[in-house]
């Protein structure tokens, strides 16, 4: 009699404490759902709020990237002035306040100076005769260079160079043409050495010729350029543009002296 009753006794425990955890569950869920709706209430809980902090932050992200885009551009742009006004102190003889703006662009762009498209060449006001007579002179070589093509085809013997006098030894006319560029371009090397080309094109008019080639001419626009002058425009040739398009030099030499000296 004393085991039954403790047997119902223990079943009714069991089952106050499945009520007890039955009323705990429901009264948390309760606080979930209170929870979760007073935050559906509050301003900027519920998706929609969320929707518009989004929106706001990616507003605000693509605010700051075109302010900093305008601020890049800004700058470039004000190296490029620099940049430009030291070339003209270059060509007008101010060396040393064509240094003074060379370092101040370089320091707000480094790479400005491949940046940079000329339109057309830029000359200072105290050199612009000399300009003039400069394109004038490049006219004239280039007819000569056209004449002197006009009369190889002309001729029956297609040789470089002839020889003045009778030799018993071998004369350098009968190397074929790929070898005469070959040692053309071993002349100028990766020094740029386009001077002692220049000096090599007044031997004779075969020579002249080949000291004019335009492959010549556009590998060393690539050495100091880079991709940046893959085309000629506005110039008409790639000598020209060598020639003419401000660059920063090594060999301590004036840009306009370099330039009459090139082109004498």
């Amino acid at each position: 009699m004393a085991e039954g009753e403790e047997d119902s006794c223990s079943d009714i425990v069991k089952e106050d404490d499945n009520d007890n955890s039955g009323e705990a569950n429901l009264e948390a869920e309760l606080q979930m759902f209170r929870a979760q709706w007073m935050f559906e209430l509050t301003p900027g809980g519920s998706s929609t709020g969320l929707e518009t902090r989004s929106c706001r932050t990616r507003g605000s992200l693509l605010k700051t990237i075109d302010t900093k885009g305008k601020l890049e551009l800004a700058k470039e742009e004000k190296a490029r002035e620099l940049f430009l006004k030291a070339v003209e102190q270059e060509q007008n003889g101010a060396l040393y306040e064509a240094i003074k703006f060379y370092r101040l662009a370089m320091q707000l762009v480094p790479d400005i100076e491949f940046k940079i498209t000329y339109t057309r060449s830029p000359e200072g006001d105290s050199i612009g005769k000399s300009y003039i007579e400069d394109s004038e002179d490049d006219s004239k070589m280039a007819d000569l260079l056209s004449y002197f093509q006009q009369l190889t085809l002309q001729e029956s013997s297609i040789k470089l160079c002839q020889p003045e006098l009778d030799l018993s030894q071998t004369h350098i006319s009968v190397l074929p043409m790929e070898l005469f560029m070959y040692i053309f371009r071993w002349v100028v090397s990766s020094d740029l050495d386009l001077r002692s080309l220049e000096q090599l094109s007044l031997v004779c008019r075969g020579f002249y010729i080949c000291a004019r080639d335009p492959e010549i001419w556009r590998q060393a626009c690539l050495k100091v350029w880079g991709r940046t002058c893959n085309k000629m425009i506005p110039y008409t040739s790639w000598r020209e543009m060598f020639v003419k398009r401000p660059r920063v030099r090594f060999d301590g030499k004036k840009q306009q002296c370099c330039n009459d000296n090139q082109e004498r």
